[in-house]
């Protein structure tokens, strides 16, 4: 296995702020949501989201270093709003990597303006942005691995991760539509299914 460390937490944002200062990164995240929904990704400027939220721009730069980091940033808060997959403890391979996968996609489906921001901000190799891509992968894996249960194995992880980002990075580029990411995972889950004697491990 290369290129995804499956057991890492990741680094979380933002943990230790005080309350002040909590507030303030939040009424940034909300005025960021709005300003996206309202102008797109390419029109958005931290400045415009600081006058949203009634903050100095010097304000907004002290927390968020970028258009890329602040729009990183609303995403990770949106997948931490996604709760773990539930699934029976009978349910078969293939229905637990859907449901490993239906939340997020299901997030990013529902709002479209704000999917195709993050699909721009979160490719940046800003360290900030690199940091947050990081938690955001670690969150997606540690569901994943929750909603595989029995099946929990690091190269089948691996190879489910690495599809699912693929078939993301496609719907952020336009070439794919979000109605078929889980179909998708859904086939590849059947060739691999260790269950099956058709799945390959």
């Amino acid at each position: 296995m290369t290129g995804v460390d499956t057991t890492a937490p990741g680094t979380v944002p933002r943990q230790w702020l005080s309350e002040r200062q909590s507030a303030s990164v939040t009424a940034l995240l909300d005025a960021a949501l709005d300003e996206v929904r309202a102008v797109g990704f390419e029109k958005l400027t931290v400045r415009s989201v600081a006058h949203r939220a009634g903050l100095t721009h010097t304000t907004a730069y002290s927390y968020f270093t970028s258009k890329a980091h602040l729009i990183s940033e609303l995403h990770w808060r949106q997948m931490q709003a996604i709760p773990a997959p539930r699934v029976a403890p009978d349910a078969t391979f293939v229905d637990r990597v859907c449901a490993a996968f239906e939340g997020p996609s299901a997030a990013l489906a529902a709002d479209p303006r704000l999917s195709r921001a993050v699909f721009m901000a979160i490719i940046s190799d800003e360290p900030d942005v690199t940091r947050i891509r990081g938690a955001v992968a670690a969150g997606t894996i540690g569901h994943l691995r929750a909603a595989l249960g029995p099946f929990d194995d690091p190269e089948l992880v691996s190879a489910l991760f690495m599809a699912y980002s693929g078939a993301m990075m496609l719907v952020g580029t336009g070439n794919r539509d979000f109605l078929e990411v889980i179909p998708r995972m859904r086939a590849l889950a059947r060739l691999i299914d260790p269950t099956s004697s058709a799945g390959h491990r």
